[in-house]
């Protein structure tokens, strides 16, 4: 069901737009307007979808001039037509970066493989090793050796949970070589996140595999 915005007939002529396009054009139109204060758009949106349901209208005008026609609308879009259309590029890339980093961030905690074992890899797992890894640094620097599982100080074996909910066993040195793992991982999306948004255009299947590392 679409939500009403009450445009009246003529708005159906009007260009297909959505409100923050129609907006910016108007701007370029009425230089020295903006959005919200001099004119109000908006249009009509499916409840279900969120999507647009036909063209943009003007819901208020405060601009001194005339309010402006469909045919005047359709005339603006014709002389500002190549600057209409990089503000839409510009906003799509936008959106697209945008949706890259998201995708890098679940791909980040999506966990990483460390001697053939899955580790979760959220931002806190990421402090978390990497805080036991500098503690396991310092042991390290201390003598603590290979095999060595009490080198935190404790009477009992240090162990990590895997994402399967094993426990692993890990001396220092493993200690320090997961925490080296894990910022390996994070580092290796955020380079190629940064590929991907580095693209002209950015491209839409940005989530495909071949895109990210393995």
């Amino acid at each position: 069901m679409a939500t009403t915005i009450t445009p009246d007939s003529a708005n159906a002529l009007n260009p297909d737009l959505d409100h923050d396009t129609l907006g910016f054009l108007l701007t370029l139109a009425y230089p020295g307007s903006e959005p919200g204060r001099d004119f109000r758009t908006g249009h009509i949106v499916d409840d279900d979808t969120g999507g647009r349901l036909g063209s943009a209208v003007i819901l208020e005008w405060n601009v001194d001039a005339d309010f402006p026609s469909p045919d005047d609308l359709h005339a603006m879009l014709n002389q500002h037509r190549d600057a209409v259309a990089a503000f839409v590029e510009r906003r799509e890339n936008r959106m697209l970066r945008n949706a890259v980093d998201a995708e890098r961030d679940r791909r980040i905690a999506d966990g990483f493989r460390f001697g053939g074992v899955v580790y979760q890899s959220r931002p806190g797992d990421i402090d978390k090793i990497s805080r036991w890894a500098a503690s396991a640094r310092s042991a390290t620097e201390a003598g603590a050796v290979a095999g060595d599982y009490r080198w935190h100080g404790q009477d009992y074996d240090f162990a990590w949970i895997a994402a399967d909910n094993t426990t692993h066993k890990l001396d220092a040195p493993a200690m320090v070589a997961l925490g080296e793992a894990v910022l390996a991982h994070e580092q290796a999306h955020v380079l190629a996140a940064r590929q991907i948004k580095d693209m002209d255009p950015v491209p839409a299947d940005y989530e495909n595999d071949s895109y990210w590392p393995d």
